[in-house]
């Protein structure tokens, strides 16, 4: 069995099923093209290089690999087609939300938000996720003290995306949390969530960490 997703520029799709299924035919309608699709795509086959034989649409970074049908969609979308199961699956949505682009999943009919993941849910390069909480006033210490560690640009901009962002969310309920990418090297998703009654904010953080970066993290998250 395989295991087919896409994706595409964020928002781009009106009616996501219909264009993942034109997009099986490679029948890009009116999607333009967009640099963070090819970014993406990059990244990857950097992590990937096995993917070389599971992505589509063609494009030249494929090598000596012989065009099998449209060499004008690489900058559009990205499609793969993974064997069910494949350890790093659930690392593709947050990695694709880190780039500005939508995770379509065909096999259950909707798009994946960064913070959702697909059924089979893999260990990303050893580490699949760390968590802890830190109180509310150190929130944004904590997000900008990670993005030091992955070299991610960290300003007023996201200090401002999080203002109020925590005030309806529940760290008991499965979709209670607030999840935020900080699109460093690797690219990181943070997942916030208050506990209900008290001034303690519960913290995911989820991407391909080494045990050195996980180490770092959890070791912020004791002090903070």
């Amino acid at each position: 069995m395989s295991y087919d997703l896409y994706f595409w520029p964020s928002g781009a799709a009106s009616n996501p099923r219909r264009l993942a299924e034109r997009l099986a035919d490679e029948e890009a309608g009116d999607l333009l093209l967009d640099e963070r699709v090819l970014s993406f795509r990059t990244e990857l086959l950097r992590r990937w290089p096995d993917l070389a034989d599971r992505i589509a649409p063609w494009h030249h970074d494929l090598g000596m690999r012989q065009p099998w049908s449209r060499t004008d969609l690489a900058d559009r979308f990205v499609g793969v087609t993974l064997p069910y199961g494949w350890a790093d699956i659930s690392a593709l949505p947050a990695l694709a939300g880190a780039f500005g682009l939508d995770s379509y999943d065909p096999q259950v009919e909707q798009l994946l938000s960064t913070g959702a993941r697909p059924r089979d849910r893999g260990v990303l390069d050893g580490v699949a996720q760390v968590g802890g909480w830190v109180s509310e006033e150190h929130v944004v210490r904590l997000l900008r003290q990670i993005s030091t560690y992955i070299g991610y640009a960290y300003d007023d901009l996201d200090e401002a995306a999080l203002t109020g962002a925590l005030e309806d969310t529940n760290d008991e309920a499965a979709d209670g949390w607030f999840d935020y990418p900080l699109s460093g090297t690797p690219p990181l998703m943070i997942l916030l969530a208050q506990s209900p009654g008290s001034a303690v904010v519960s913290v995911r953080v989820e991407g391909a960490m080494d045990l050195v970066l996980a180490t770092r993290i959890e070791t912020l998250l004791d002090i903070l």
